[in-house]
């Protein structure tokens, strides 16, 4: 296949697959489970189980493994294998032993922790708001490499996270004031969501780090990355979602345990029994398996600084897609939020270079001229 269209098919396959594992997933929110002949919607009980969201995302990770066989036990995606190199030795097929296997659990129960709180604050906000919160990332994954990695950033980086926090404090205030689904009306909710974003994002942060040192010291590929944090995570996850339910079931009371959403029972009840959850769980694993799968691609094939523009398209998109379908509707203070957390994260990644113009302090022009942060596996 041309080098051209190869690479065309990796940026529209990121951007695709990426804006619709956040459309599908808010789409199963507000799926309807319970009273749903109520006239009154205040009184439907929608889909809300994110860590069971959570654990189909694992199995969509698990389905890398997949990919992987294809592209390198065989010759049927062999297009793409002469772009990848295995990271940390230069090793055809680095084998993993089993301790060092074992290590991705820690980045593995990060992406639990923080998978599930994304889940959980996504009910209570609106997708756009939630899509742009989670440009935060690069905030917590600089802050934590410096501190945990011993990196150094630039004053005009540390400017341009200055610029991402502003935009995402206004993204904030735009979704504490507008109304979704279930959430319609409750602010205090709203803001219970957008907190829980913003800590997932932290942990998160967490697991790009631990990530990034394993790949120094161990000879991982990507793809084997993925699909090891999706086995450990989905097995974490599993066993946490078994003991949950017996505990919880029996310490709470039976009408307040009904619509936990720890309540394994129900939830796969839900799930199985409604052919709209369902339809959107296949499609979500397969999208954040599509997305890895592309965005591993780009890192081969492409700059870290090419990546942030194309996140920065599938953000755009999910905020249109959301307004298209009438999850939405335009908010200025939004747009204003979205453009300074663009326009930082592009500053950040240099595809925006700042020092050449005239307005900019000479302070920060001369700043120490390091290396920009290393961009960690991509994630959704």
């Amino acid at each position: 296949m041309n080098s051209n269209v190869t690479l065309l098919v990796f940026v529209v396959g990121t951007i695709v697959t990426g804006c619709l594992n956040s459309i599908f997933t808010k789409y199963q929110d507000n799926q309807c489970v319970d009273n749903c002949s109520d006239p009154d919607v205040s009184n439907h009980h929608t889909f809300q189980q994110p860590a069971l969201q959570t654990l189909q995302m694992f199995v969509g990770e698990m389905l890398c493994y997949v990919v992987y066989y294809l592209m390198y036990r065989t010759s049927l995606l062999s297009f793409g294998a002469d772009g990848y190199k295995p990271i940390g030795e230069d090793a055809d097929l680095p084998q993993l032993p089993l301790a060092s296997s074992l290590k991705l659990s820690v980045p593995a129960i990060c992406d639990l922790v923080g998978t599930t709180m994304l889940h959980f604050g996504l009910i209570f906000i609106p997708v756009s708001v939630y899509q742009m919160i989670r440009g935060s990332l690069v905030l917590f994954v600089a802050f934590l490499s410096v501190v945990f990695l011993k990196r150094k950033v630039t004053r005009l980086e540390w400017l341009a996270l200055v610029i991402v926090t502003g935009g995402i404090t206004l993204v904030g205030l735009s979704g504490s004031s507008q109304g979704d689904g279930a959430a319609e009306g409750t602010s205090k909710m709203v803001m219970v969501g957008l907190v829980l974003v913003v800590v997932a994002e932290l942990c998160q942060a967490f697991q790009f780090v631990v990530e990034e040192h394993l790949l120094r010291k161990n000879p991982i590929m990507p793809l084997q990355l993925v699909y090891f944090e999706g086995f450990y995570g989905a097995v974490v996850l599993a066993v946490a979602l078994v003991v949950l339910y017996f505990v919880l079931g029996a310490v709470l009371d039976p009408s307040d345990f009904e619509h936990s959403p720890f309540n394994m029972k129900e939830g796969l009840s839900q799930m199985l029994g409604s052919y709209h959850i369902m339809g959107a769980s296949v499609l979500i694993m397969l999208s954040i398996s599509s997305f890895n799968f592309f965005g591993i691609s780009l890192t081969f094939h492409l700059s870290a600084t090419s990546r942030s523009t194309i996140d920065a398209c599938r953000t755009l998109m999910v905020w249109l897609l959301a307004m298209i379908m009438g999850w939405e509707s335009f908010h200025f203070l939004q747009f204003v939020g979205f453009g300074l957390l663009v326009f930082g994260t592009l500053c950040f990644n240099g595809v925006l270079t700042p020092e050449e113009w005239s307005w900019v302090p000479g302070v920060l022009k001369s700043s120490v001229d390091v290396a920009p942060l290393e961009e960690p596996v991509d994630r959704i």
